[in-house]
């Protein structure tokens, strides 16, 4: 049997996974290191239509977590957002057989986003049942900056236009703390700004206010939240992230226009990397990026001194197969 079905608690489940990140911290297996195989992004998503469904290899480690959409008990659709943990390859076409029996469909659509560098993914899936996804949810680059070192070593390694916008942070009333308790309407109300200011507004979960809340009950002590106001209390900036056993990840960034003139990104991300580093966080994953679509972002985390990493990237497979250029557009809409 490639996998059984986890019977457990969300906290034991996650539990789990913090032991395996933390197992893998000092390799480059880092598919652990990802929020999305844990309970709280299945809160979120269940929002949206999705349930989770989580997945032990037959040894008992976690396997996966995975999103569920089914319709009429005869079609569904399955996303693993986290992608498959663990160093053993996966046979994708048993891993699609069985999970069409499992879910007790006829149709079925898998999707993997593995959160594993390239040199790890390539073998385990291209040529045994998996194909490169047509429509991508995202670039598969991300930006990995390590934070056991101390703070001034790693300001050496700040771009100078970054170091030169910190210092300019520093001098502007910017007043950081981190947050005890997150306000979800300040995130989302913040982070729907932001996308006013780009002129292209895009509805995604950060601005919802029933996601954002979601968010922060699921992960709970997980989410570390600092932010950014004048000394008037104008709020400037947020930024959060999901600490997973002795790493973390990128999950909110916003802010103000106000922010924007007076370099409280800059602040509040040093605020923020030094909090994860003080609470024993090694590895910090800035959340992607697409150095061609969103140039600004890209620059703005390189310039951390955080180092490139290319994923494995987002694969699919379909049964049957014939069916799998439709699911695959349509699945592009539900994510």
């Amino acid at each position: 049997m490639m996998f059984v079905v986890a019977h457990e608690s969300d906290s034991q489940w996650d539990d789990r996974l913090d032991r395996v990140s933390i197992a893998t911290t000092s390799t480059d297996r880092i598919g652990a290191w990802t929020p999305y195989n844990y309970s709280g992004w299945a809160r979120v998503k269940a929002l949206d239509g999705w349930q989770p469904i989580r997945l032990n290899r037959a040894d008992g480690s976690p396997l996966t977590q995975v999103l569920v959409r089914k319709k009429g008990g005869v079609v569904a659709a399955t996303y693993c957002p986290g992608g498959f943990l663990g160093a053993e390859p996966v046979n994708a076409a048993k891993f699609s057989e069985l999970l069409r029996a499992t879910l007790h469909v006829r149709v079925l659509y898998a999707r993997v986003h593995m959160l594993t560098p390239t040199k790890f993914v390539e073998p385990a899936l291209e040529g045994v049942g998996w194909h490169r996804a047509r429509s991508m949810l995202s670039s598969g680059r991300s930006l990995k900056l390590r934070l056991d070192a101390s703070e001034e070593s790693r300001q050496e390694l700040l771009s100078f236009n970054w170091r030169r916008n910190l210092r300019r942070g520093e001098r502007h009333e910017n007043i950081v703390s981190v947050v005890e308790r997150p306000n979800a309407t300040e995130i989302a109300s913040l982070h729907d700004e932001l996308e006013q200011l780009k002129g292209d507004h895009v509805n995604t979960w950060e601005s919802s206010l029933p996601h954002v809340e979601r968010f922060i009950e699921g992960f709970g002590s997980r989410l570390v939240v600092v932010k950014c106001v004048s000394a008037q209390g104008n709020l400037r900036a947020i930024r959060g992230a999901i600490i997973t056993g002795g790493c973390a990840y990128d999950m909110l960034a916003s802010t103000s226009a106000e922010g924007r003139k007076h370099y409280s990104s800059y602040v509040t991300f040093w605020a923020l990397a030094n909090e994860l580093a003080r609470r024993g966080v090694v590895r910090y994953d800035l959340g992607g990026v697409d150095e061609v679509k969103n140039r600004g972002v890209f620059d703005f985390k390189h310039g951390t001194g955080a180092i490139g990493i290319d994923y494995g990237g987002e694969f699919e497979a379909a049964i049957p197969s014939a069916s799998r250029g439709l699911l695959s557009s349509l699945i592009s809409r539900l994510r």
